[in-house]
């Protein structure tokens, strides 16, 4: 009930109507104190005055009160108190709800929020602070349900549990079912009543939970749990969530947040079937399929059975027919091969590509034929160039022009040394025009290089290279055969010796011209073959 304190003109606490004969120990009545005429009273301690301002209060106002007003600076505690500001255009109080109250609202208070606030008013000693101390919150201008719902609806709809693309197809043909709801209500019958006349061959497998009131929720989203958990075990393909019709709060525990959260983390597909087709709930928001009723859930579970065996009879009639057809299409293409020439005399058919084989290894063996002679032709020129690069030819060739490079060579090098000569010689002299020592030198170089070449031109170096010099018998030396008498002795020095001999016979050495022995050897080179 909300006191309208401005209707009945009262102030804030009025003490002379807050203090009244009271049994039992008086908390907010002050004893009478002693005092002189001249001092009206002894000062009073803080927590007596506090104390009396709680008795005050406790006289003035009715035990619980309801108080309209706006949200602001909420702050939930992590010990799951609430405090906040209540505050209208003109005034402002704070408000506390402890845990024990504060987890009963459906709702998630915010800041700006109107809200209609039932409590009892009381002083905070520790503060001295005047304080409203909430036990129930309702939001103005609509249900704590509605608004808790909304905002559900927001926050899960944020996270994608809503998402069309997230939910699962379900099986056409289920081999068992789960079903969640109360095993006393008419949810549970309607559905076994719908699934034995549809399609009675599948297993169901029931869950007892509560569907309304204290810890509803936690028993439905935990029967999801037990069923998606054992779902390879016992072969279930498809969860049913249902319960019967009702008001928005005998459905409450299907607008839990644990249930869709269940729902949704289910590998399992699920049929959420919650009372008539008016109501929508968070779990068939969350779920892969709703069902406007639980017979409508029952039906989208499971297939029809006569549907079913219309279909299967259909199938087998189209079967029937395109097998008759098959049949006589066969029929006549066997007929039709036993008209046939090849199946009167298979043997026809052999004989002709017996022929075929013969003329096509005919012609194989004119084109292999006629391709070896032209590979033949063309070989030919290459045959020809290759006999050109023969390595004797080739060494022929090398060897003319080595020797062109030996001769353009020391034509080179005696220019070279021609200049070099006489740039040392310049050189020389200019040493020697200004240096005795160097001049001196150089003089000693060049009487021992030419000592080298009268030793090199000396005819003791060509014995030594294994020539000999003959000498007659008055020491002249013997340069001509015309020189050497027969019977006359001779005296042949040698390079470590000589030795004393007689001539026996004197004639000329016939040999042999070059260009004669260089035709012989030419005749042999004129023709190489390829694999000379």
């Amino acid at each position: 009930m909300l006191l309208d304190m401005a209707d009945k003109k009262l102030p804030f606490f009025d003490v002379s109507k807050a203090r009244g004969p009271r049994s039992g120990p008086d908390v907010g009545k002050s004893k009478p104190v002693k005092t002189s005429g001249k001092s009206p009273s002894q000062p009073m301690s803080v927590s007596l005055l506090i104390t009396r301002i709680k008795g005050a209060l406790s006289d003035a106002f009715p035990k619980r009160i309801s108080v309209v007003g706006e949200l602001s600076n909420f702050k939930l505690h992590t010990s799951g108190h609430m405090y906040f500001r209540l505050k209208d255009a003109n005034a402002a109080i704070d408000a506390a709800m402890f845990r024990s109250s504060a987890s009963k609202l459906k709702f998630r208070p915010t800041d700006g929020m109107e809200v209609v606030v039932t409590g009892r008013v009381d002083v905070y000693d520790a503060r001295g602070q005047l304080q409203l101390y909430a036990e129930s919150m309702t939001p103005k201008g609509e249900g704590a349900l509605e608004l808790a719902f909304r905002q559900l609806k927001e926050k899960l709809e944020k996270e994608g549990l809503f998402d069309p693309e997230k939910k699962k197809p379900i099986p056409a043909i289920p081999r068992a079912l789960g079903l969640v709801t109360s095993p006393t209500g008419a949810a549970v019958r309607d559905i076994r009543r719908t699934l034995a006349r549809r399609w009675p061959g599948a297993e169901v497998y029931l869950v007892p939970t509560l569907v309304q009131g204290e810890g509803a929720a936690e028993s439905v989203a935990q029967g999801v749990r037990l069923l998606d958990a054992n779902a390879g075990k016992f072969g279930i393909d498809t969860i049913i969530v249902s319960r019967g019709g009702g008001s928005m709060e005998d459905l409450w525990a299907f607008n839990e947040e644990v249930v869709a959260r269940a729902i949704f983390a289910a590998s399992v597909p699920v049929i959420s079937g919650v009372g008539h087709e008016v109501d929508v709930t968070i779990s068939d928001l969350v779920a892969d399929v709703r069902a406007a009723t639980p017979t409508a859930a029952a039906e989208l579970a499971v297939p029809d059975k006569n549907e079913i065996a219309r279909h299967i009879e259909h199938l087998s009639g189209r079967l029937r027919s395109r097998v008759l057809h098959e049949y006589r299409a066969a029929s006549a293409g066997l007929d039709a091969i036993g008209r046939s020439v090849v199946f009167r005399d298979p043997m026809s058919r052999l004989r002709s590509f017996i022929q075929r084989i013969d003329e096509l290894g005919h012609r194989l063996r004119a084109s292999v034929g006629e391709s070896l002679s032209l590979r033949r032709k063309l070989l030919e020129p290459i045959a020809h160039r290759l006999a050109a690069l023969h390595p004797a030819r080739l060494h022929e060739r090398a060897k003319g022009q080595i020797e062109k490079l030996k001769s353009r060579l020391r034509w080179a090098l005696g220019a070279r040394s021609k200049r070099a000569g006489d740039k040392l010689s310049q050189i020389q002299r200019r040493l020697e025009a200004r240096h005795p020592r160097i001049a001196l030198n150089l003089a000693k170089q060049r009487v021992d290089g030419m000592a080298r070449q009268l030793e090199a031109l000396s005819y003791r170096s060509v014995l030594k290279r294994g020539f000999n010099v003959t000498r007659g018998p008055d020491g002249q030396i013997i340069r001509s055969v015309k020189d050497a008498k027969i019977g006359e002795l001779v005296e042949t020095q040698l390079f470590d010796g000589e030795f004393t001999s007689q001539v026996k016979q004197v004639g000329k050495t016939k040999r042999q011209s070059p260009k004669k022995a260089a035709k012989k050897t030419k005749k042999t080179d004129d023709n190489p073959t390829l694999f000379d």
